[in-house]
């Protein structure tokens, strides 16, 4: 699979300046056609090490695996959701390890909505054997748009702090790493991958991404920049078909699954490294969950303890704040952003 998949259709409204508002969960989906040996959502904490086991509001930790080179989410009654773009194969769940059944897998449709690719970037197989002590998990009916979530994947590990000096006259924008006084900044990701979750909150502007294995209707998270720690979260390599849940009342939802990410003008990759403003496309569900459901009976839910993006150039569907962040003026960053059976 080619590791450079590129989005092609912008957002529908540009970005406007957020420097107060970078949210950061490396959830980079995949690290297609190169070997990696890790990969973790990037958080926003002192360390970015942490939130490596289901956090106290629990929305279904333990139903999110590492997938081959990316994520996966079963959802019951021995059905997987993830991206086609990582495909079927054997899923870590809970400790244990189930196989794919042999001819199983199906990519979901845009159920013929205009103007769109007829197949999207969804991918759902059956496994061999049901995985033990794992509940259903509901499907969102709804976008969650402007709702708290919480994002599970199994990407890339955070790395160091870092500030760029950013050259916006030139095109692309020349980045240029700096110790201090930079007017960008935001993580570099490790080698190593790890499941985690963190936290963000969905964008109010829903639209198309559109890559190489179909069309995808989608909502936005932003890897903010709060002030001071937190568990905000952006995606990085291997968080892709990672889940993103929302608490419906007392009951947890599964709003989407992480496909992409997308980065500013002359940005280093963004699926390695997660600068603040860069943005996490997230599968809307709600869209895709008739044909969902035709698949897998309704579940029981889970009932656990209880934006713009402007001047984007869109990537290949794709953790902490420093403890000191100078030099980040805030200038103005218009964006650049298994196998099949």
């Amino acid at each position: 699979m080619d590791r450079h998949i590129r989005f092609f259709e912008c957002l529908p409204t540009l970005w406007k300046q957020r420097v107060t508002g970078v949210v950061t969960l490396v959830a980079v989906i995949l690290g297609i056609g190169l070997p990696r040996t890790a990969w973790s959502v990037v958080i926003d904490t002192s360390t970015g090490t942490g939130n490596t086991s289901a956090p106290a509001d629990n929305p279904g930790w333990a139903n999110v695996g590492v997938l081959g080179i990316g994520t996966g989410v079963y959802l019951g009654n021995d059905w997987v959701l993830t991206t086609k773009q990582v495909g079927g194969g054997s899923i870590v769940l809970n400790g244990g390890t189930y196989a794919m059944l042999a001819g199983s897998g199906t990519q979901l449709t845009n159920g013929g909505a205009p103007g769109r690719t007829a197949l999207t970037n969804l991918y759902m197989f059956r496994l061999a054997t049901t995985p033990v002590g794992l509940d259903s998990v509901a499907i969102a009916s709804s976008s969650g748009t402007g709702a708290a979530v919480t994002m599970i994947g199994a990407g890339l590990d955070r790395g160091a702090f870092t500030q760029w000096d950013i050259d916006t006259a030139a095109t692309p924008w020349t980045w240029t790493e700096v110790q201090s006084g930079g007017n960008g900044a935001g993580y570099q990701t490790l080698s190593t991958r790890e499941m985690r979750w963190g936290t963000n909150t969905v964008g109010s502007e829903p639209g198309w991404i559109a890559s190489d294995y179909g069309d995808t209707k989608f909502v936005a998270t932003t890897f903010s920049f709060g002030g001071s720690e937190s568990t905000i979260a952006q995606a990085a390599y291997g968080d892709f078909g990672g889940g993103v849940f929302h608490k419906n009342g007392s009951t947890w939802e599964l709003t989407g699954l992480m496909v992409g990410v997308a980065g500013f003008s002359g940005q280093p990759d963004p699926e390695e490294n997660a600068v603040f403003g860069d943005t996490t496309f997230v599968a809307d569900l709600s869209f895709y969950r008739p044909q969902i459901m035709a698949i897998v009976p309704e579940p029981h839910p889970v009932v656990l303890a209880a934006s713009g993006f402007g001047g984007l150039v869109l990537w290949r569907l794709l953790r902490r704040r420093p403890t000191k962040f100078e030099g980040f003026s805030g200038r103005n960053l218009s964006a650049n952003h298994g196998h099949d059976e």
